[in-house]
């Protein structure tokens, strides 16, 4: 199980890596960082179930928002161009798959923590 998040926490980090060159990196290298943080904790054995229950919330609503702010569903690749980004739709698309990523990877952490606890009682 600890290598479920030495897993996430290499993505993680390497999501940061890729959002230097992003019009707002400040913000997600943020979230990457906490979500790479968060991975590593649970590698150490360390459950912050709080935590983990809060980031999984907080992912989920900005991913909800981002895909609400959506005009028109354009994809995440654009057909010839690779990565670039055609749209802001594009981009939004993006945001919010990462965001879910977070998502579901603290719900995964949040779900080892309450089997390990509930195995130490």
């Amino acid at each position: 199980m600890r290598y479920i998040g030495l897993f996430f926490g290499f993505i993680f980090l390497l999501f940061t890596y890729w959002q230097f060159n992003d019009p707002d990196p400040v913000w997600w290298v943020t979230i990457y960082l906490i979500s790479a943080y968060c991975s590593f904790l649970v590698f150490r054995a360390r459950y912050n179930l709080e935590l983990f229950a809060v980031l999984a919330i907080l992912y989920i609503s900005g991913a909800v928002n981002s895909w609400l702010q959506m005009t028109a569903w354009e994809g995440f690749v654009t057909e010839g161009e690779g990565l670039s980004m055609k749209s802001v739709n594009q981009e939004l698309a993006r945001e919010s798959a990462g965001l879910v990523i977070c998502a579901v990877a603290m719900l995964i952490f949040l779900l080892i923590g309450y089997i390990k606890r509930s195995n130490r009682t």
